[in-house]
């Protein structure tokens, strides 16, 4: 590993966070399903989420959200490299393009992530926990594998009263937010991991792409 700058142009390190931000994107994404999948969600639930975020309706959100994560994951690709110009972050190889992809993903996470986790991310889960099937024992047995929307049609089939049927969706919105709260620090600390493989895997890229060109340039 040379201790020397690569040289690269401008366009060149752009174009190479573009194509980072994109591997990067589709690495997280994968940790991501993972993830869901472990605590008993759907593998797609991360870009729903994303989807129900941008304001589309469940049936609508996969589609949107799995652009809105991948344009994000551009985006900070093409600042990745736009900050790599800058001659004091300009790469010297592989280890401190590492680092400072490590270091972009960390601060995307505090910056965006973070933020979206306190605010919005709690209703929305709810808000899919309500609309699909869970896999999780735990919500199954609570739930009895309806979600709220059957149960509620169930109840008026049986003839209960509508205040007997208010108890009931209070005493399921609780169970949700119940198990809400305790996904939610997984999904955290998925989350994270999934930032620093994001950023690992940009620094990574990045590095291979710019030393090409700078191969090929002959500089």
């Amino acid at each position: 590993m040379t201790m020397e700058s690569i040289l690269y142009p401008k366009k060149v390190s752009l174009g190479a966070g573009i194509v980072g931000g994109m591997v990067g994107g589709a690495l997280m994404y994968g940790i991501m399903v993972i993830l869901m999948t472990q605590i008993g969600m759907n593998a797609n639930c991360f870009a729903i989420i994303m989807g129900l975020i941008t304001g589309q309706s469940y049936e609508n959100a996969l589609g949107p959200g799995i652009v809105a994560h991948f344009l994000t994951s551009i985006a900070i690709g093409v600042a990745f490299g736009a900050i790599i110009n800058v001659k004091k972050f300009q790469i010297r190889g592989f280890g401190k393009a590492i680092g400072l992809g490590i270091a972009t993903g960390v601060i995307a996470y505090v910056v965006i992530f973070v933020p979206i986790a306190m605010t919005v991310l709690p209703p929305h889960m709810m808000d899919l926990m309500a609309m699909m099937p869970m896999n999780d024992v735990t919500m199954s047995d609570h739930m009895d594998d309806k979600s709220p929307m059957s149960d509620s049609k169930e109840t008026q089939m049986q003839g209960e009263s509508p205040m007997d049927e208010k108890m009931k969706m209070e005493e399921m919105d609780k169970m949700m937010m119940e198990e809400t709260q305790k996904l939610l620090p997984m999904i955290m600390i998925g989350s994270f991991v999934s930032h620093v493989a994001f950023g690992a895997a940009l620094g990574i890229v990045v590095t291979q792409i710019v030393k090409h060109a700078s191969t090929k340039s002959g500089i």
